[in-house]
């Protein structure tokens, strides 16, 4: 059983054991002994507080691990199997996706070709309008001529994309990356640059001077946490 944390597989719950605050607040009020670092006997006092606050964390990374991967084995087969059930769904669902998005593509050129006929009826029948009222002797003969552009007006068809029901396109862009060097340049704010400190410091240590970087070199002080050993009885 883990020393730190328990699992309760019927109540989905985690819950700490008996002894774990006290392995804490025993590391933490050896810690607080600990107030400065001035000699070899004070430096030696503020290990054995490192190595014991070191020890009740690997106390409680060790049963982290030991109480979850049980729960990460069961989630990895719940998602293969998941997976498998829905792969060839999903390979024909693309499929399909790809065949109405050909579609609709076409679909909108339709619509753009028929869109610009209808403006040209609108154009046609404006000009005749145009040149009825040049010809009008009254009121009553313009009354009737805009009358008779509002009728045709709204007889001439507007185009109209064919939909099925429930069906919603979108249009998006595919974007493939010919030149990154040139993106970044041109527009530093569409790329993602990380440092690789491995390699920053694999570069240091080989005395390579590095742009773009300040670095010192700065003390860690550590600890290592002795196997304890099983007494045998004779």
């Amino acid at each position: 059983m883990s020393a730190i944390l328990i699992r309760n597989d019927a109540q989905l719950g985690v819950t700490l054991a008996p002894d774990a605050e006290l392995l804490k607040l025993r590391a933490l009020e050896t810690a607080a002994l600990v107030g400065r670092v001035t000699d070899a006997t004070e430096q030696e006092t503020a290990v054995n507080a490192q190595r014991e606050l070191r020890r009740v964390i690997k106390l409680c990374e060790d049963a982290r691990k030991e109480i979850k991967e049980p729960v990460l084995t069961y989630g990895r087969r719940i998602d293969a199997l998941a997976k498998e059930f829905s792969g060839e769904l999903r390979e024909e669902e693309i499929r399909i996706a790809k065949l109405t998005a050909d579609f609709q593509a076409v679909e909108a050129q339709r619509l753009r070709a028929a869109e610009a006929l209808r403006l040209a009826d609108l154009d046609r029948l404006e000009r005749e309008r145009q040149e009825q009222l040049a010809a009008a002797k009254t009121i009553e003969e313009i009354d009737a001529v805009n009358d008779a552009h509002c009728r045709a007006v709204a007889e001439v068809p507007v185009p109209v994309a064919a939909r099925a029901d429930g069906q919603s396109v979108r249009w998006d862009w595919e974007i493939t990356v010919t030149d990154i060097w040139s993106l970044a340049r041109s527009h530093p704010m569409c790329v993602k640059i990380e440092p690789r400190l491995l390699e920053i410091k694999s570069l240091l240590e080989s005395g390579v001077k590095v742009a773009g970087i300040t670095a010192k070199k700065t003390p860690r002080s550590g600890v290592t946490l002795t196997r304890e050993r099983v007494a045998i009885e004779v």
